[in-house]
């Protein structure tokens, strides 16, 4: 009994069995053949959104648009590829050979959307579509887009598909056709911008009509990003240097944030994402690609001469009742070093106010090359500031009989009015001069304010150890260069903001560079100002624009 039982149960299963394989591949062996011939599994590609990059008050600079690419998919048009690109071409009015680079360099399987037309408008699109039918896909794409691009394109700077240099960022997780940041904010935090591409898995047979819905992934937006830059601020800092080269920097003295920072002359970062008129930026002789912030360094002229002093104070070398005589000039041995004027007796604050070359020639004789380097080095005038953006160049302090390897004496009365072997930065400048603002501390500047709208920033200072009394003189110095009416930048004063600083014109080929440095209120800091000019032949005119920036802002009361 219990033998007969299994037997019919093997026997049933068997049947069964054969009774299933009988339907499938008699009854309904032409559907299913038809479908393993002409089906197959597509990926649509699903972009994320770009994180949005907002200014302190929440102004958008860059965000994503919505664009539209006209796509085709390899596997449906292998046959009729070069009479589809023909037609499109001319619909699109685009050369057949754009069209045929653009689905060489995006092709990447069989079965997946290749764009090859970018940006097309959304009626164009659905024109295309009603033509073509299944032969092209309306392929939606996110596209970054700068509200202020000639403002801020080297702040925000501009994203490009990973593509291009594909190579070296594979490790890194990212897909050829992901847009990556390669300047400026875009690229420094790209980790919290790019958000993450997602997907539907679908089931197509050959006409391109969806026969199945395997799954999907969601893609995920990137964060948005909050700066501590004022976009009004940065505006007029544009508008006054934008027919000029030069850099305007405008910092909080004692948190880091930069509230407004202009290279000039710039470029138009919408450009760089649709890939055209590129070659007036590369081949402009200004170098309008260059943030000349943090990227060019120079020399520092009469702006180095408030450390220069600062220094013969803690080395006590002087004291502020020294005086030094200046007729004009200084000779030593057959050299001549000149001043601008002839300024009598000079203490360090008239000195100051006047920036007598004469007095820091002094200075310098008694102080030696070696405190002066040290001094600057110690002023971060040969290291990176620190600020959130890549590419930052450090400037460079000369180590007398080491760097360069041969060095008199001439060399040293260079330095100690900015002249000769050193150099850096308007940022590093800004940094260094902050040290009197601040009380004393090297402040790192910093741009990101908040990571979807949780609050990142944090100041970081570093204190130099220096004598508060010795920087209360240099800074009685630094208020009379405006207040005073010999001071190289009373046109300042009627500004009544209370502005102390420093000018400085520093020699160079082309012309010498104008210098303005400063911060305000005098009591009690609250801002630190760079504006440099190159080439501007004089500090005089770096004090004139610092004089209409901060005069705009006060009558727009945006101070």
């Amino acid at each position: 009994m219990g033998q007969t039982f299994i037997r019919r149960v093997y026997l049933g299963g068997f049947l069964i069995l054969i009774f299933t394989l009988f339907y499938y591949q008699v009854l309904k062996g032409s559907f299913f053949l038809e479908r393993a011939q002409n089906n197959y599994v597509r990926v649509i590609s699903l972009r994320s959104i770009r994180g949005t990059i907002l200014d302190r008050n929440s102004t958008p600079l860059a965000v994503d648009k919505a664009s539209f690419n006209i796509a085709v998919i390899p596997y449906q048009i292998e046959k009729q590829k070069n009479l589809l690109f023909s037609k499109l071409s001319k619909d699109l009015n685009y050369k057949t050979d754009v069209l045929t680079r653009n689905y060489r360099r995006r092709f990447s399987n069989l079965f997946s959307p290749v764009d090859i037309a970018l940006d097309i408008d959304k009626a164009t699109a659905l024109k295309l579509k009603n033509k073509f039918n299944d032969a092209v896909v309306i392929n939606p794409y996110p596209q970054r887009f700068y509200a202020y691009p000639y403002e801020f394109s080297h702040l925000i700077g501009y994203v490009k598909e990973a593509a291009s240099f594909y190579e070296n960022l594979k490790k890194y997780g990212y897909s050829p056709l992901e847009r990556v940041g390669v300047a400026g904010m875009e690229k420094y935090y790209d980790a919290y911008l790019k958000g993450e591409d997602g997907g539907d898995l679908i089931e197509v047979n050959s006409k391109g009509k969806i026969v199945g819905f395997l799954g999907e992934r969601k893609p995920i937006r990137g964060k948005d990003v909050q700066l501590t830059i004022d976009s009004r601020m940065q505006h007029i800092a544009y508008e006054l240097l934008k027919d000029r080269r030069g850099v305007l920097i405008l910092m909080n003295s004692n948190t880091g944030e930069i509230l407004a920072l202009v290279s000039s002359p710039s470029f138009d970062a919408n450009n760089f994402i649709k890939g055209k008129n590129l070659d007036q930026f590369f081949s402009d002789p200004d170098r309008p690609l260059i943030n000349r912030a943090i990227q060019s360094t120079y020399p520092l002229g009469s702006i180095f001469k408030p450390i220069v002093g600062l220094a013969a104070l803690e080395e006590q070398k002087i004291n502020p009742s020294t005086t030094f005589v200046c007729k004009g000039a200084l000779n030593v041995g057959n050299a001549v070093f000149h001043c601008l004027g002839n300024h009598g007796d000079q203490n360090i604050y008239t000195a100051l106010a006047h920036s007598c070359n004469i007095y820091f020639y002094n200075i310098a004789r008694i102080l030696g090359a070696e405190k002066l380097s040290d001094y600057a080095r110690m002023f971060g005038l040969e290291s990176l500031s620190g600020i959130d953006l890549p590419y930052e160049k450090k400037g460079s302090v000369p180590m007398p009989g080491k760097k360069p390897r041969h060095w008199f004496l001439g060399d040293t009365l260079n330095l100690a009015i900015g002249q000769g072997y050193i150099e850096c930065s308007p940022l590093e400048a800004l940094i260094a001069i902050n040290v009197f603002a601040s009380g004393g501390y090297l402040v790192r500047p910093y741009l990101l304010e908040k990571v979807d709208n949780a609050k990142i920033a944090a100041t970081q200072k570093t204190h130099l150890g220096l004598s508060q009394k010795n920087m209360d003189i240099i800074m009685t110095g630094l208020n009379g260069v405006v207040d005073a009416d010999y001071g190289t930048a009373r046109l300042l004063r009627d500004l009544d903001l209370k502005i102390a600083g420093k000018t400085g014109s520093a020699q160079a080929k082309r012309g010498a560079h104008g210098w303005f440095l400063g911060y305000f209120p005098q009591d009690s800091p609250k801002y630190t100002i760079c504006v440099f000019l190159e080439n501007a032949g004089s500090s005089t005119e770096a004090v004139k624009v610092t004089h209409e920036f901060l005069g705009r802002l006060k009558d727009e009361k945006i101070l």
